[in-house]
């Protein structure tokens, strides 16, 4: 049996993989290797480089703002973090792990670009990246185990 110590090691190196391998596919081959025009999967991904200069769901902000309310943010969801690995709440603390990665990913875009690279395009949905996705994983599960804990005590 794993011991407490392990687990958490564990959910760090994972976390930061995930970060790692983000991190590859928007600096590497989206900025280096991909035709301009990107290329498709069975006409219904396009992998392609897209900025994205606004805040989710397209909603504009200057850049400055976005910034420090990403940097708010991720000090609430850093405490959040804390909180749950206290007390031993294992799946709040990977949902947490999932979107503080997928915020410090795209706020390391908009420092080093002023915009957040955005590469996947399913034609059913808005363009998105590997951290949109982790964040929204994240939030899911969050939202998940919120309703599985509050059906436990009632």
């Amino acid at each position: 049996m794993k011991t407490r110590l392990q687990k958490l090691i564990g959910l760090i190196l994972i976390t930061i993989g995930l970060l790692a391998l983000e991190t590859f596919i928007k600096y590497y081959l989206i900025l280096n290797k991909i035709p301009k025009m990107g290329f498709y999967f069975f006409n219904l991904l396009q992998i392609g480089f897209y900025p994205n200069y606004n805040l989710a769901f397209g909603l504009p902000l200057p850049n400055v703002l976005i910034i420090i309310l990403v940097i708010i943010i991720l000090l609430f969801l850093c405490y959040c973090w804390r909180l749950n690995l206290i007390t031993e709440k294992n799946w709040n603390v990977l949902a947490v792990s999932l979107i503080i990665i997928g915020a410090l990913s795209n706020l390391f875009d908009r420092l080093f670009f002023g915009y957040v690279i955005d590469y996947l395009n399913i034609f059913i949905w808005p363009v998105f990246n590997l951290a949109d996705a982790f964040i929204v994983i994240g939030v899911s599960i969050y939202f998940i185990e919120t309703i599985r804990c509050t059906k436990r005590i009632d």
